[in-house]
């Protein structure tokens, strides 16, 4: 049973004496225990991985049926897994069973049962307390599995634990998880690859930024799941090509898929995916105009949430309600709705929301005529964002990486181990005559030979990658993490040897609407061209890379601050100086520059970054296209 079912669906009605006698587990006296151990092994095994929730849901009431009366072990299993069972009406009852069903199993040295309680535990946790909150169960609940043998839970439990991650915007964690998740259901004798395991990997490659490939997995999904008739997997698929068209700017596109995703889910009573749509509708309706019809929506949201007694959300509803007024011109409603927001968003730790709200909260700042309070949400919402775009480019670098390894030791294993078959027979015939026992130590040293060269060609296959992750693919150039290294290599030899060192911060003015005009394909040309007139003005030695999507940083070796500015004056000018006849004749472009010169040499890499990024901030503010330090 996949324990994911928690986090998807939503607790839904149970009769209060259906839910009183789950409780206190009377059973029938017919209960076969052999029966229910074969229903119970059925429904945690292999086959309920990737079911319908009903179908799930009609083996609860089997098992429950099945159940021994004064049978304490086997009422600690059923515990275990109904504590997980959708048909909880109230979410503070949910989560009590599920904490006397830990109890029991601890007490009785159940693992396994304990393990899963938790996991039910920490559903009800994030329900009712935020997201963020549910993740020291989920920790427990693997600690406790890494000594159990119990593969395909803790395969469960890790996918759970990735999802959780994938959620706060630890993409890289969250892709650790689902990784070894995936060793785990191999380890239980589950060679297929699991749906709901890559539907998890496909939210993760959605949220770091690998759109094509998330949208090709949740397209071919949601029309897998309409041929077999799963409107359940259909709605859930949609739900999530919504989410990527906000995020990829086609509003229109997320209304239709988030439209789709209501009416499938309506038709069997799937509030939680029909709360979710609506709250993304009423997000594509804000970008596209239509402020007064978003907060219909999201009333309508905010009704179905209060119903299913999920406050998981409660923040995003806040955020966007705020966004909504603002777009009706009701600013100072907006500011009071984003206050409500701030300490939920914070409790949960979503960065990217954060983000959202400090760039929202200093629009509505600066319409009210609060340019001071705008200006500095809009450096908090400047800060996050370049915290989370490092952070993409990190984890789009890292899972390439991690990828291109498992691919490589994939294929080197499956060579190693036909090699070694092959010379194992070989060895083997060699043994049966006794006159050729010389050749099997040849044919052994041979096979050294080759597992050390193919180790060495593995050692210089990792050097080369790690040489790649600094570079960015796009330019050619050094990419954040290897500017960043080149900042410090170069701050430590300025301050050892007492010798001046400057940094120059540039931002193409305006960039935004190349993309806009020209589309994306010219904008990549755009920085190319830039970046090599560029690398004609600079000296082989100082070096130069891309923190952003059209920002750079250059290290001014052995330059004080007037050398510096003169460099900067070369790079300005020659931004200028460059067509783009292949693009638009007429197209002109120009950049912005911050500099900073070290002060002392105790100053951080991070401090001399800061003030010229600062510098860049009032020459982009100062109108553009000049140099501020």
């Amino acid at each position: 049973m996949s324990l994911r079912l928690s986090l998807l669906a939503v607790l839904l009605a149970w009769p209060v004496a259906a839910c009183t006698a789950a409780t206190a587990s009377p059973q029938a006296a017919t209960g076969n225990a052999k029966a229910f151990d074969a229903a119970f092994q059925k429904l945690n095994g292999p086959a309920f991985l990737d079911v319908p929730s009903a179908t799930i849901e009609a083996e609860f009431v089997r098992l429950r049926s099945l159940l021994p009366a004064n049978d304490p072990a086997r009422d600690i299993h059923f515990r275990s897994v109904f504590c997980n069972s959708l048909q909880w009406k109230d979410a503070h009852r949910g989560r009590d069973y599920s904490k006397t069903a830990v109890q029991l199993a601890h007490s009785a040295g159940d693992v396994a049962s304990e393990a899963r309680a938790r996991l039910c535990l920490a559903t009800y946790i994030m329900l009712l307390d935020g997201s963020q909150q549910g993740l020291p169960e989920i920790d427990t609940a693997i600690h406790l599995l890494k000594e159990h043998q119990e593969p395909q839970l803790l395969a469960e439990a890790l996918e759970m634990r990735g999802d959780l991650l994938s959620l706060l915007g630890e993409q890289a964690k969250a892709m650790l998880d689902f990784q070894r998740a995936r060793t785990a259901f191999r380890r239980a004798g589950i060679t297929q690859e699991v749906n709901p395991l890559m539907f998890s990997m496909a939210v993760a490659y959605r949220r770091m930024g690998d759109w094509d490939r998330a949208a090709s997995y949740f397209t071919a999904a949601q029309q897998r799941a309409r041929a077999i008739g799963d409107t359940e997997a259909e709605a859930t698929n949609l739900l999530q090509l919504g989410f990527l068209r906000l995020e990829t700017s086609a509003p229109g596109k997320a209304l239709s898929a988030f439209s789709q995703a209501v009416s499938i889910a309506q038709q069997h009573a799937d509030t939680s995916s029909v709360n979710a749509a609506r709250t993304g509708i009423a997000e594509a309706q804000i970008l596209l105009g239509k402020p007064d019809a978003a907060l219909s929506t999201l009333q309508q949201a905010r009704t179905g949430y209060l119903a299913d007694q999920d406050n998981s959300s409660n923040d995003m509803l806040l955020l966007l309600t705020g966004r909504a007024l603002a777009a009706k011109g009701q600013y100072a409603q907006a500011l009071q709705r984003y206050q409500q927001a701030l300490p939920l968003i914070q409790a949960n730790g979503n960065e990217r929301y954060l983000a959202q709200l400090h760039q929202a909260q200093a629009s509505s700042e600066e319409a009210l005529g609060q340019p001071a309070a705008a200006l500095q949400d809009f450096k908090k919402f400047h800060a996050l964002q370049m915290k989370l775009r490092s952070k993409m480019q990190l984890e789009q670098n890292q899972m390439m990486a991690f990828e291109d390894a498992i691919r490589r030791t994939d294929f080197e294993n499956r060579q190693l181990r036909a090699q070694a078959e092959v010379r194992q027979q070989e060895l083997k015939a060699l043994e049966r005559v006794r006159h050729w026992q010389w050749l099997a130590i040849v044919l052994a040293l041979l096979l050294l030979a080759l597992l050390c060269s193919m180790a060495w060609r593995q050692w210089q296959r990792s050097k080369k990658l790690q040489d790649l992750t600094l570079q960015d693919p796009l330019t050619g150039i050094a990419n954040r993490l290897g500017i960043e290294r080149e900042v410090v290599r170069a701050l430590t030899s300025a301050q050892r040897e007492h010798s001046p060192m400057s940094l120059l911060m540039l931002d193409l003015d305006r960039f935004k609407s190349i993309n806009d005009r020209f589309g994306h394909a010219a904008g990549d040309q755009v920085l190319r061209d830039v970046t090599r007139a560029w690398q004609t003005q600079l000296r082989n030695r100082d070096p130069l890379g891309r923190v952003g999507g059209e920002e750079f940083i250059v290290v001014c070796l052995d330059a004080d601050l007037n050398k510096a500015l003169a460099v900067a004056e070369r790079l300005r000018e020659a931004t200028q100086a460059l067509h783009f006849d292949g693009i638009d004749p007429g197209l002109r472009i120009s950049v912005s520059i911050g500099a900073a010169q070290v002060l002392a040499d105790g100053e951080s890499s991070d401090a001399l970054i800061q003030r010229a990024d600062r510098a860049l901030y009032r020459a982009k503010h100062s109108g553009g296209n000049r140099i501020e330090y």
